[in-house]
């Protein structure tokens, strides 16, 4: 992301790998998530690096909804599933942020790889399938909580929506795929007041490749932001992409 406030400027890069894994039993869905974030910020204040694990995410869902149906003329499948659930966010990730430093801004708590807090996640995902193509949509609402330093991220909402369609040769797939991406928040709050302004939203475009060979399977995706408004226009968010290794048991 890309910052600029008068005559001070900051150019932010982060980077997160992340180690995930899910089991699936009947109708239930249970994921993890354990990230390690890198932050680097180049202001007029210096340069500011830091690294470390990041906030573990344990996540449950219920497939509510399950239906197929076979065309008997074209003998073409049409499926439907819906997943809803919740999770929690724990405060793993490191998250020092020094409130007494005489340098301090709020903007210091966004360059922890931890946010300090333990917040809770309401999710739902819908698969829709037609042969060869679907559509899935995935939502997530996220309650933050206040952390030690009197510091509550406002809550936020991520929507993604994707259209793919499957290419079957043997033993490999591969899936294309097109859609948007969502992410708002309300305004941040720090020892009690409001922080006015905070509050955004960034609506990006997203294309993509998966591969997948039995077991194991390749994805890339890219995001390209086409309208946003973060921190009344003063902030503004890059492109960025992600690159998943995915081995199936």
């Amino acid at each position: 992301s890309r910052s600029h406030d008068g005559d001070q400027f900051s150019h932010d890069y982060f980077h997160s790998a992340e180690l995930w894994g899910g089991y699936q039993f009947g109708k239930v869905q249970l994921m993890t998530f354990i990230p390690y974030i890198t932050t680097h910020k180049v202001s007029d204040d210096g340069v500011m690096e830091s690294k470390g694990i990041g906030d573990i995410i344990m996540m449950g869902n219920y497939k509510i909804l399950s239906s197929t149906h076979i065309n008997k003329d074209t003998q073409k499948t049409f499926s439907n599933s819906l997943l809803v659930g919740g999770g929690i966010k724990f405060r793993t990730g490191q998250s020092n942020t020094d409130v007494t430093d005489p340098m301090f801004t709020v903007g210091d708590f966004s360059s922890m790889p931890g946010t300090g807090s333990t917040d809770f996640l309401i999710n739902a995902t819908h698969n829709f399938l037609s042969g060869n193509n679907g559509i899935i949509t995935d939502f997530t609402y996220r309650i933050n909580t206040s952390n030690a330093q009197q510091f509550r991220y406002g809550n936020r909402v991520y929507l993604n929506s994707a259209y793919f369609h499957s290419w079957t040769l043997g033993l490999n797939t591969i899936r294309p795929s097109v859609g948007l991406n969502l992410s708002a928040n309300n305004n941040n709050h720090y020892e009690g007041q409001e922080l006015t302004g905070s509050k955004g939203y960034v609506l990006s475009g997203l294309a993509g490749v998966n591969f997948q060979r039995g077991k194991i399977g390749v994805a890339a995706n890219g995001y390209l932001p086409i309208a946003q408004n973060l921190y009344d226009g003063q902030t503004h968010f890059q492109s960025r992409g992600s690159l998943t290794l995915m081995f199936l048991f």
